[in-house]
C-alpha cells in the first residue's frame, strides 16, 4: 500500500472516506456516511487490541497522533459495522487494531532506508528474535526528515519513535510487556486559494515569517512563545502489560494494562478570508477626512505590492495539551459443547481513566496572498504622511482574540459479555452487549478582555483568564447490542444479516463550553451481505442501513461581519444513511493479482435545524456517495510492479449544500526487485503519480456561512511524491 500516514492505510477499508489531506497526522476519517466536523469520531483506532487512547476525537488530536505506522507493524485488522460497538468504547462505526510484531523462535529484521522528493528521508529498524527458550523480544522504530511536499520554508517534519517488546512463556500462558517513545514534529496543512494568480498549486499559506513569534499576556504573565514550526508535536511514551492464561477445563483469562504520557502541541497559521488589500483596509481603519492607509512587510520593511493585491485575514494559533491516559481490560473465555450446539462465551471489564489539559492562544494575523506568505502592517496616516494609527503590530490584527485554559478528567467503566453459538458446521449465531458508565470532570477558567495600553490596536481587546473557574460535571450511561446469524451455503459461500444498536459518549473536551448539551449519541445499523471465498477469487458484498440520532455539531468559527472567532456547539438532529460495499480480490494467472473496492452511499440529514434553518434532506457535508479503489500488480522472478486508482465523487464544503467540492481521482504506482539470495529488495514509488488535482475539504472556519464572495479557500489533497528505498531482511 506504501501509506503516507495511518489515515492513508486506512483507505484499503470498504466504507472508509479518509482525508489525508492535512499530512501524516490530525487527518479524518468517515465511516458510512456519518457526519462529523473530522477527526475519528465514530472509529475507534487499536494498538495490540488497546484503544490508542480512551477518547478518539478530542479537540486538536486525532486518532492517528498516538499511532504511526512502520515496520513494526505486522497486520491491520479492522471491523466495521454494528458489532464493532462491542470491541471498543465509544466505537459504533468500526474498530481498527494495528498489531505489532512480536520476536519468533529465529532471529529476524529489516533495515531500509528511504529518500524520495521534496526533501524526504526516512530510516526504518525493526529486529526481533529469541533472548532464551521461554524469552522472545522485539524492537524498531522511525526516524523521518521532511521539507515538505507543500514547502513552509522550514522543515515540514521531523522525528520519529522506538518501539520494544519482550514476552515470557509459560506452560499454560504468556507475559508481553511493551513500552513505546516517540518525538515527533508534523505540519498541518490548510486550506490554500485556489486559482489565485501568482499561488502554485503545491502552494502553502504556512510560512517561516511567522516563526519565533512571541506575544504579550495580560495580568504579568510576560511573552508566549508561538512555535508554528513545531506544527502537530508529541513527546512522550506509551507501556502495556498484557498476561494471558489458559486455565484448563476449556477457560481462559487475558489482562491488558496500559499507561499514556503525552505533551501535545498543535500549532498552525490558518487561512480565513481573502480580501482585495486596498479595499480592506481603507474599510477597517474608519478613515476620516485626508486620512490614507499603508501596508507594509512587516520583517522586510517595504511596501505592500503584489500581482494580486489580496490580504489574507487569518488566524495564528497555539494549543498545549499535556495528556495522561491509564486503562485496563480483563477477558475471560469459556467454551462450552453440548451434543447440538457448542456456546463461546466471552466475559469482559473494561476500566479507563484520562486526563486533558487545554491552553488555546488563537491570534489573528495579516499577511500577502502567496506560497510562504509574509506578515503585513497596516499603519493610518493623515494628509502630510505623519503616523496617525497603527493598526497592527508585527502582521498581527488581535493579541488573543480567543482564550481557553481547562483542566480536567474522565472515567470510563465498561462491562460486556458475548456468546458465539455454532448450531451446526453451517449455522452459527452471534449475540454481545455492551455497557457503559462515563464520568466527567471538567474546569474551565472564565475570561475577560484586557487592554494593554500598547500603541497598536493589536493588543486593545486581549481575551485571557481571570483567575476564577467553572466546575462542570457530568455522568452518562449507555449500552450497544449486537446480533448476527451467518449461514454457509458451502465450504466456498456464506450469507449473513446483523442488527446493532451502538452509542457515542460527549467527550471531555466538549464541556470546555458550557452550551454544550449533556446528550449522548445513538445509532442503529442493520446489514446483510455474502462472502465468497475460492483459490481464484473472493468477494464480500454488503447491503446496510444506519441511523443516527442526536448528533453535535461543534467548531470554532470565524464571525464573518466581526471577524472574530466563536466556538458554535449545536444537537442537530438525525442522518441516515443506505450503503452498498463491495470488495473483491482476483488472483487469474500466478503472480497476478487484482484488487477492488466499491462503495456507493446515499446519506442525508433526516432531521437537521441550524440556527433556525431547515436543511433536513441535505446531502451529509463532505462525504462522497461514490468511492472506488482499484489496483493491481504483477510479481515474477524477484521483479514486482504494481499500482491502484482511486476515485471519490462529488461533495458539498457545508450542510446547506450551496458549495460543491467537485469529484477527482488519482493513481499510486511502484516497483521493486529483490536479488536472490541477498535479502536487499529495491524499490520505486509514486503517490499521486500523475499529479491530480482534488478537493477534500472547503474552508471549516467559514463555509457555514454560505459561499465565499471573494476567491476561495480548499485543502487539496497532497501533490505527487516519489520515494526510493533500499530495504535489506535477515
Amino acid at each position: 500500500a506504501q501509506p503516507r500516514s495511518t489515515a492513508d492505510l486506512l483507505k484499503s477499508v470498504p466504507g472508509f472516506y479518509v482525508e489525508s489531506s492535512g499530512g501524516s497526522v490530525n487527518n479524518n476519517l468517515f465511516v458510512r456516511g456519518l457526519p462529523a466536523d473530522g477527526s475519528y469520531r465514530y472509529v475507534v483506532l487499536m494498538e495490540d487490541g488497546m484503544m490508542a487512547h480512551d477518547a478518539n476525537d478530542l479537540f486538536f488530536i486525532g486518532a492517528d497522533n498516538f499511532v504511526r505506522v512502520d515496520e513494526n507493524i505486522e497486520r491491520m485488522e479492522a471491523v466495521r459495522g454494528g458489532s464493532s460497538a462491542l470491541f471498543g468504547s465509544n466505537a459504533p462505526g468500526g474498530v481498527v487494531n494495528l498489531i505489532n510484531r512480536t520476536g519468533g523462535p529465529m532471529l529476524r529484521g529489516v533495515l531500509k532506508a528511504s529518500v524520495g522528493t521534496d526533501g524526504f528521508a526516512r530510516y526504518d529498524l525493526n529486529a526481533n528474535g529469541p533472548l532464551s527458550e521461554d524469552w522472545r523480544f522485539n524492537i524498531g522504530g522511525f526516524y523521518r526528515f521532511d521539507d515538505g511536499v507543500r514547502d513552509p520554508g522550514y522543515p515540514a517534519a521531523r522525528g520519529g519513535q522506538l518501539k520494544l517488546n519482550v514476552t515470557r512463556f509459560f506452560d499454560q500462558g504468556s507475559f508481553t510487556l511493551y513500552a513505546k517513545y516517540i518525538n515527533d514534529r508534523n505540519i498541518f496543512y490548510l486550506p490554500t486559494p485556489q486559482n489565485v494568480s501568482g499561488f502554485p498549486s503545491d502552494g502553502t499559506m504556512a510560512s517561516r515569517d511567522a516563526t519565533f513569534l512571541e506575544i504579550p499576556l495580560p495580568r504579568n504573565n510576560g511573552d508566549q512563545q508561538l512555535p508554528l514550526a513545531d506544527g502537530i508535536a508529541q513527546v512522550g511514551g506509551t507501556v502495556m502489560a498484557d498476561l494471558q492464561f489458559d486455565l484448563g477445563n476449556d477457560w481462559s483469562v487475558r489482562n491488558k494494562l496500559r499507561f499514556m504520557n503525552l505533551d501535545h502541541q498543535w500549532n498552525a497559521l490558518l487561512p480565513f478570508e481573502l480580501v482585495d488589500a486596498t479595499t480592506w483596509a481603507n474599510g477597517f481603519a474608519d478613515l476620516t477626512a485626508g486620512e490614507t492607509t499603508d501596508l507594509t512587510f512587516t520583517t522586510a520593511g517595504t511596501t505592500f505590492n503584489t500581482a494580486n493585491g489580496l490580504l489574507n485575514l487569518g488566524g495564528l494559533w497555539h494549543v498545549e495539551k499535556p495528556m495522561t491516559n491509564f486503562s485496563d481490560q480483563i477477558v475471560v473465555n469459556k467454551t462450552v459443547a453440548g451434543e447440538t450446539t457448542t456456546n463461546n462465551f466471552t466475559f469482559g471489564v473494561y476500566f479507563g481513566h484520562y486526563t486533558a489539559n487545554n491552553r488555546w492562544f488563537f491570534n489573528n494575523v495579516l499577511t500577502n496572498v502567496q506560497t510562504q506568505p509574509l506578515l503585513v502592517d497596516l499603519v493610518v496616516r493623515d494628509a502630510g504622511g505623519a503616523v496617525v494609527r497603527e493598526v497592527t503590530d508585527n502582521g498581527f490584527r488581535n493579541y488573543l482574540d480567543f482564550y481557553v485554559n481547562g483542566f480536567g478528567n474522565a472515567t470510563l467503566v465498561s462491562v460486556f459479555a458475548g456468546d458465539e453459538i455454532e448450531f451446526s458446521d453451517r449455522v452459527r449465531l452471534d449475540l454481545g452487549v455492551r455497557f457503559e458508565h462515563d464520568d466527567y470532570e471538567q474546569n474551565v477558567e472564565n475570561t475577560e478582555t484586557f487592554d494593554l495600553g500598547g500603541p497598536t490596536d493589536a493588543d486593545d481587546n486581549e481575551l485571557f483568564g481571570n483567575s476564577t473557574f467553572t466546575r462542570r460535571d457530568v455522568d452518562f450511561d449507555e449500552w450497544a447490542a449486537s446480533v448476527g446469524l451467518n449461514y454457509l451455503l458451502n465450504d466456498r459461500v456464506s450469507v449473513y444479516v446483523r442488527g446493532s444498536r451502538g452509542y457515542k459518549m460527549p467527550l471531555l473536551d466538549q464541556y470546555l463550553f458550557s452550551q454544550f448539551a449533556d446528550t449522548a449519541e445513538t445509532l442503529y445499523q442493520a446489514e446483510g451481505g455474502f462472502k465468497v471465498s475460492s483459490p481464484g477469487l473472493g468477494i464480500s458484498a454488503v447491503v446496510y442501513w444506519v441511523q443516527l440520532s442526536d448528533f453535535p455539531s461543534q467548531d470554532a468559527r470565524i464571525d464573518p461581519v466581526t471577524g472574530a472567532t466563536v466556538f458554535e456547539t449545536a444537537i442537530v438532529g438525525k442522518a441516515r444513511t443506505i450503503g452498498f460495499e463491495l470488495e473483491a480480490v482476483a488472483e487469474p494467472a500466478p503472480g497476478f493479482r487484482l484488487t477492488g473496492i466499491v462503495t456507493l452511499q446515499d446519506h442525508e440529514y433526516t432531521r437537521f435545524i441550524d440556527g433556525g434553518v431547515d436543511l433536513s434532506g441535505n446531502w451529509i457535508r463532505r462525504i462522497p456517495k461514490v468511492i472506488l479503489n482499484f489496483g493491481g500488480s504483477y510479481s515474477n522472478r524477484g521483479f514486482s510492479l504494481g499500482g491502484d486508482w482511486q476515485f471519490f465523487g462529488k461533495r458539498f464544503a457545508d450542510n446547506a449544500n450551496t458549495i460543491t467540492l467537485g469529484e477527482f481521482g488519482y493513481v499510486n504506482a511502484r516497483a521493486s526487485y529483490t536479488i536472490p539470495r541477498q535479502g536487499v529488495t529495491i524499490s520505486l514509488g509514486g503517490t499521486n503519480l500523475l499529479d491530480g488535482d482534488g478537493l477534500t475539504e472547503g474552508n471549516p472556519r467559514t463555509d457555514e456561512s454560505g459561499a465565499p464572495a471573494g476567491p476561495v479557500l480548499a485543502r487539496s489533497i497532497l501533490p505527487r511524491r516519489g520515494i526510493f528505498s533500499v530495504r535489506y531482511d535477515f
